[in-house]
């Protein structure tokens, strides 16, 4: 969080300005539950957090249809766990409000699924906090920084995950805060707390989304690669290191067969290997038994639903286009990655292992789904800054260059716009939705506000108290000290 302490006090406001904007953008654009998915996260939280235990049946009516898992007559829900265990502090939050007597706070939706929907928003905002500050991490100024973060709020599937209670926002979120880590990594051993946070972002990741454990490879690439070959051969010095690193990995995998064991009395990886709906989800080999070329192009470009490109209507719901085609800003970060290959080489070829990995999982996937390698865009959309800065501080062709970005911006602006208006439950005419439920966005945030301008007013007093003791200390030390002088001597 340097990067943010060294902003002055104008830029700290601007930059908490522009996340309350995204926080109540977010919100207000949220629908509660949309679909069976959320519904089975939602079930879920509810079952383990009146009931303690994970047999969703009191809570079947949220799931509407096809997600969730059977198994001898029970009903469970077919999600992974970490979503839920998200969800259960926001749980607890409803729960005071209705105590406290606050029921007005919400009108047409339940406080528990109002409350459920902080947990994408907050996560969306923090998401943003964490790129804006990986650009000022790399070097980039303040208002490029500022611009990118918001084209990348507004003009990406970020504004639409952050408005429901899917797995692929908090997936993000602790994805994107593993790497944050790992980038401030200066030594392996002397930095090791930092590899460790960043091991167990990704180990609680996984339980959000499974194929996140992946990611764990090209991280320990990128830190293997910064140690000197002197250290290498001194194995007692990253031997530690390492098989720390491998305990708090095992310590989530074995929370999540732990979980599975409790619930379906075997030692699974896999939640939803009992869904009746979705029989090739039995095992890893034929749930990944897709055609990867379609797959791909589904992800990407939808070359081949073409009409999707102009007619917008057909990219609803789960058939939302590719990502160059919803959110043809991407376009620039394609070049962009040219740059951020030159400038940083290391750190592009990290983000470029993440997306090759979340991208051959999602293509190959029998289910391919454009959101499915939702954790992975704040990767895809970072090399933009450099084009960003690479064509404002051109001599030549400025102009058409900031026409260009401009114009895919507004195009994807307005698809995500759109994308969100006609999402499942979420709009039409009322869009948005959650505009009656302002009072428990304000009761929500206010004191969360609070609390953050109070955090900074005391860390700037002690910072300004340690710095003049210091100064004090420094002075005191400089100083010559005067000779002692009797009352009887002349001065």
């Amino acid at each position: 969080m340097k990067e943010f302490y060294r902003l002055n006090l104008n830029q700290k406001r601007l930059v908490i300005l522009i996340l309350s904007g995204f926080a109540l953008l977010y919100f207000v654009s949220s629908a509660g539950l949309n679909c069976s998915n959320d519904g089975s996260h939602f079930a879920l939280a509810k079952s383990l957090y009146h009931n303690h235990n994970s047999e969703i049946k009191p809570f079947f009516s949220y799931v509407q249809c096809c997600d969730y898992a059977e198994k001898n007559g029970k009903i469970y829900s077919d999600r992974l766990p970490g979503n839920a265990f998200l969800m259960l502090p926001f749980l607890a939050y409803a729960h005071f409000i209705d105590f406290a007597g606050l029921k007005n706070l919400t009108t047409l939706y339940e406080a528990d699924i109002v409350a459920i929907s902080i947990l994408p928003n907050i996560c969306a905002v923090f998401c943003l906090i964490l790129l804006f500050l990986m650009f000022k991490q790399s070097g980039f100024a303040f208002h490029y920084a500022c611009i990118a973060t918001v084209a990348f709020g507004l003009t990406t599937l970020h504004w639409l995950e952050a408005t429901h209670a899917f797995s692929h926002m908090p997936s993000a979120l602790f994805v994107l805060l593993a790497i944050y880590q790992v980038l401030r990594v200066k030594d392996v051993f002397s930095n090791r707390n930092l590899v460790f946070y960043s091991v167990a972002s990704i180990g609680f990741s996984a339980l959000i989304e499974l194929q996140n454990i992946l990611f764990l490879l090209p991280i320990a690439v990128f830190l293997g690669l910064s140690i000197s070959r002197v250290d290498l051969l001194n194995y007692k010095k990253w031997v530690p290191v390492l098989l720390v690193s491998i305990l708090i990995t095992s310590f989530f995998v074995s929370s999540l067969v732990f979980y599975n064991y409790l619930t379906f009395g075997e030692l699974l990886l896999k939640s939803n290997t009992y869904n009746p709906n979705f029989p090739e989800e039995k095992s890893f080999a034929t749930a990944l038994e897709g055609n990867f070329l379609p797959g791909l192009d589904k992800l990407l470009t939808s070359l081949s639903n073409f009409p999707v490109y102009y007619k917008w209507n057909l990219g609803r719901g789960n058939d939302i286009p590719g990502i160059f085609v919803s959110s043809p800003l991407l376009l620039i970060s394609l070049y962009g990655f040219v740059l951020f290959y030159k400038k940083e080489k290391e750190k592009a070829l990290l983000f470029i292992s993440l997306i090759t990995i979340s991208i051959l999982i999602a293509a190959f996937h029998k289910t391919t789904l454009t959101r499915h390698i939702f954790t992975v865009t704040p990767f895809i959309f970072f090399p933009f800054i450099y084009v960003l800065k690479n064509v404002w501080e051109s001599t030549h062709n400025k102009g058409i260059g900031v026409f260009i970005i401009s114009a895919l911006a507004l195009i994807s602006f307005l698809r995500q716009a759109y994308i969100n208006v006609t999402y499942w439950g979420h709009g039409g005419q009322d869009f948005p939705k959650f505009k009656h439920e302002l009072p428990f966005f304000l009761a929500f945030y206010l004191p969360l506000l609070g609390a953050i301008f109070l955090y900074f007013q005391l860390w700037n007093n002690l910072y300004f108290s340690s710095r003049l003791y210091t100064i004090l200390s420094i002075s005191k030390t400089v100083q010559p000290s005067l000779p002692d002088i009797s009352e009887n001597e002349n001065p």
